[in-house]
């Protein structure tokens, strides 16, 4: 593969730092998209990612001199809003800036342009409501739980039905997406309510930091997380932090993103150092403790959330570091129910952590057969759930859909529960997350109580 020709510019100085005045300038955004999609262009190393790539590789082919430069902004932010934030592209970019001075990012450089967009008011009045919306996922979490009876005839309505296009046009979550239903009792509350087990020997402390998807609707997977992490002898508690504020960030909206970042870091700084890891269930939030907080933060917060940052760790990951450790084990007495064979879907958010193949590893020590692909359900976080992403959504969870079904597997695990409820839009099979099957694998799984009290 030859280097692109593309020079580095000023871009990459200004690129990856919300506090610079030129962040969300105009025509200093558009000659960085430029710059990187040229990059993109010559390198072609990410085509099969994602719509975004090949969407951006047509545009740019329909001018004889296949000259990036001549691409419209509307040619820019079409390609701009088909960006999932799956990470995939990252991960595997040979021009990152740890690798090389092109210093090409495009997950970061997509959420600029998005902060772009949203700060010149390109975005329009309705992207921003919806933004809103989706900002306040804890109070609708919260409400949907208090009258989980009203809110779950709503959710559970036939995709594509009045009741779903109503609340579509009132919300902006997209009327044919399967939404898992809240549950009456909240992941939090369940923690707080369960009987307490001792620990007397402890192996490690952490906070679960629940995200909004774990605390009011699938709270299986975080009971899962803790009956599997207190049998290892790990020591559990509850983070006060709430919604990581992924929604915001990927909307462009820089100043409630900031709030959210400040709130948050402020609590998990001070778990950290009462002594406790940090545990996050999705690796898409995860991602953002572990990256986004340490940009958005004022100057003099900036080592609390590196501190979050060096904390934080995704459910398996966690556990791998556990059984590798020389002064640590992990219980490998597994007389549960085991499924046989697993297709694990490895997310993007953590291969620059190198944990992309933990949840496998993990998966197999619970003795099943796994198969290892990587893709993306176009459903990151909860911004995907977004009517105008039905589209590109659609296209590629049918595509990792096709790619598990030629595994022909028992069970689907992914990290993003996003993603196993995208898979099982179009594949009769179950998907799990890693937690749940490793539960089960014990005998211990809170998956046979999946239907209780909502």
């Amino acid at each position: 593969m030859t280097t692109p020709s593309s020079t580095p510019s000023a871009g990459p100085s200004v690129g990856f730092d919300p506090r610079h005045d030129a962040y969300v300038d105009e025509s200093t955004v558009r000659n960085e998209l430029t710059r990187v999609f040229q990059v993109c262009h010559e390198c072609r190393r990410c085509e099969s990612y994602c719509t975004t790539f090949p969407s951006l590789f047509e545009l740019i082919e329909r001018r004889d001199d296949h000259d990036a430069g001549r691409l419209t902004p509307l040619d820019q932010d079409l390609v701009v809003d088909s960006c999932v934030q799956c990470n995939l592209c990252s991960a595997s970019c040979p021009y990152t800036p740890a690798l090389h001075e092109l210093q090409v990012d495009v997950p970061r450089l997509v959420l600029r342009a998005k902060a772009m967009q949203h700060a010149t008011g390109i975005t329009s009045w309705r992207s921003k409501v919806v933004a809103r919306s989706f900002g306040h996922a804890d109070l609708i979490g919260w409400t949907g739980s208090a009258a989980s009876g009203l809110a779950n005839r709503v959710v559970s309505a036939a995709p594509g039905s009045f009741v779903r296009r109503l609340v579509a046009r009132i919300t902006g979550v997209s009327a044919n997406r399967r939404l898992r239903l809240y549950r009456a009792e909240r992941f939090t509350t369940w923690f707080d309510n369960r009987p307490r087990v001792l620990i007397g020997n402890p192996q490690g402390a952490v906070t679960v930091f629940p995200t909004c998807l774990v605390e009011y609707r699938n709270t299986a997977i975080g009971a899962d997380l803790v009956k599997v992490y207190e049998r290892n002898g790990i020591e559990c508690s509850t983070s006060s932090a709430g919604c990581c504020g992924a929604p915001s960030l990927h909307a462009g909206d820089l100043d409630r993103f900031a709030k959210i970042a400040k709130r948050n870091v402020k609590a998990l700084a001070s778990e950290a150092r009462s002594g406790t890891d940090i545990v996050v269930p999705q690796p898409g939030c995860g991602a953002i403790l572990r990256s986004a907080y340490v940009d958005h933060v004022p100057a003099k917060m900036r080592l609390d959330a590196e501190l979050v940052a060096a904390r934080t760790y995704d459910a398996s990951e966690y556990l791998m570091r556990l059984h590798r450790a020389d002064d640590t084990a992990l219980d490998t007495d597994f007389r549960g129910e085991t499924f046989d064979r697993v297709t694990s879907v490895g997310s993007g958010h953590l291969t620059d952590r190198h944990a992309e193949f933990d949840s496998r590893d993990l998966l197999r020590l619970a003795g099943a057969r796994v198969e290892q692909i990587r893709g993306t359900s176009g459903i990151e976080t909860p911004w995907g759930l977004r009517a105008d992403n039905d589209a590109v959504a659609d296209e590629l969870a049918e595509r990792l859909a096709r790619r598990i079904a030629t595994t022909s597997p028992d069970a689907v695990a992914a990290d993003g529960d996003f993603a196993n409820a995208a898979v099982s839009e179009h594949l009769d099979i179950e998907a799990l997350h890693p937690m749940q099957i490793v539960a089960r694998a014990y005998g211990i799984s809170e998956h046979a109580r999946r239907d209780h009290k909502r």
